[in-house]
């Protein structure tokens, strides 16, 4: 099985399929995803070439093929139709060569609340649809990639958990993120939160792609490893993109592929390809170093941190805490006291009569702007159940109640 392989040796990943899609005269106001089903032929032979290039695993073509992104297109109501066909095409050209499929899950679009208009249950909705699309047609793994918010890739990752049990099928999951030049998310998490965070919580591969080419990407690859429990992926652009005569272009630095290499798989990469830009040869030239590579993949990952969105405690060591009670009269000014605290982590006592409606309130709406990791003295199952679906991170407890996302820690 696919999960089982990346525990033992290196895999190649795809390069891109939007480069290859405009090389084949994909227009501007084109939707790609919509090839699948009207240019079959065009999207099996990018999977071909993918795979005589050297990759063991390939992504459909599927990134924007979920409703708020066809909404663009009219085909908002298509979503089964597109991810299907592009599972049973990309099974159909993997089967000559051995190999996976990923069914590729790109972002919505649209920005989280409280930055956006986006609400956390509503995205799982959206990413549910397409992920159990993509099950249900026979993908070999879930590939949720090039998320910049940390929330967004967690809606698409419990949509993934809930698709997977409702279609009874063993899938297993990659969680990818793209990063800033700062080395953090859009929304400020770092590499080590996000590495920690999505492989305590069941990926079954954590990693980064996009966000630059393959120095700039070997960086965050290296934060995060450490902090992952799993094996890590990392699909690093073309290098840079440049405006050219009005066309973006990348630059052309495969030798920075190759060079980065041994470091990459020496830092826990065991799927290793290529993102915007890339194209076969960027991918034949990862293979020709890494193919059927055996390198054992040992975790040095500890659960003794809690985290934030923005930040990491080790809860072994002494930390200080900042208390705060929460009660029925909670309200969004209430978050203000959360803001700017020197303490290291946060106390959240919840009242006892607290209404599930608020505890859900003070979750989505303080975590923004309150940038250090909760503990929560949890009550009840109903809480812990809560807290593990809006929290976006590792809390931690001071309870004998904790929920899978959580630890106990001592005050």
């Amino acid at each position: 099985m696919f999960k089982n392989e990346v525990y033992k040796k290196v895999l190649v990943f795809d390069g891109a399929m939007g480069t290859q899609l405009i090389q084949n005269g994909l227009k501007e106001n084109e939707c790609p995803d919509l090839w699948s089903v009207t240019r079959p032929e065009v999207i099996a032979k990018i999977h071909r070439d993918y795979f005589e290039a050297g990759s063991d695993c390939v992504e459909t073509n599927t990134f924007g093929a979920n409703r708020e992104k066809l909404k663009k297109y009219g085909l908002e109501n298509e979503v089964e139709k597109i991810n299907k066909a592009a599972i049973l095409l990309a099974k159909d050209v993997a089967k000559e060569y051995g190999g996976y499929v990923g069914l590729s899950v790109g972002p919505t679009g649209r920005l989280m609340r409280p930055s956006g208009d986006l609400d956390f249950d509503e995205a799982e909705s959206v990413f549910y649809e397409q992920i159990l699309a993509g099950i249900e047609a026979g993908a070999d793994f879930i590939s949720i990639e090039t998320m910049s918010d940390i929330k967004e890739a967690k809606a698409a990752f419990l949509a993934y958990k809930r698709a997977k049990e409702n279609a009874n099928k063993d899938v297993a999951c990659l969680v990818s993120l793209t990063f800033e030049e700062n080395k953090r998310l859009l929304m400020g998490t770092p590499p080590e939160v996000a590495a920690y965070f999505f492989s305590f919580i069941g990926a079954d591969l954590v990693g980064a792609n996009c966000s630059g080419g393959a120095k700039q990407l070997l960086d965050v690859i290296k934060s995060m490893n450490g902090f992952s429990f799993v094996p890590l992926s990392t699909k690093p652009n073309a290098g840079l993109p440049k405006m050219i005569d009005g066309k973006v272009v990348y630059e052309d630095c495969i030798a920075d592929f190759e060079s980065s290499t041994e470091e990459f798989i020496q830092s826990g990469v065991r799927l290793y390809g290529g993102c915007c830009g890339t194209n076969p040869e960027y991918i034949k030239a990862i293979a020709k170093l890494v193919k059927g590579k055996e390198a054992l993949f040992e975790s040095r990952a500890e659960k003794r941190f809690i985290t934030s969105i923005y930040s990491i405690l080790d809860v072994s060591t002494k930390f200080s805490v900042y208390e705060f009670k929460l009660t029925n009269d909670f309200s969004q000014e209430s978050i203000f006291e959360l803001v700017g605290i020197e303490e290291d982590g946060i106390l959240v006592d919840i009242g006892e009569n607290v209404d599930q409606e608020i505890l859900k309130n003070f979750l989505l709406e303080s975590q923004d702007f309150s940038k250090k990791p909760y503990i929560f003295n949890i009550k009840t199952k109903e809480q812990a159940d809560l807290i593990d679906r809006y929290y976006f991170g590792i809390y931690g407890t001071v309870s004998s109640l904790c929920g899978s996302s959580g630890i106990k820690v001592e005050i």
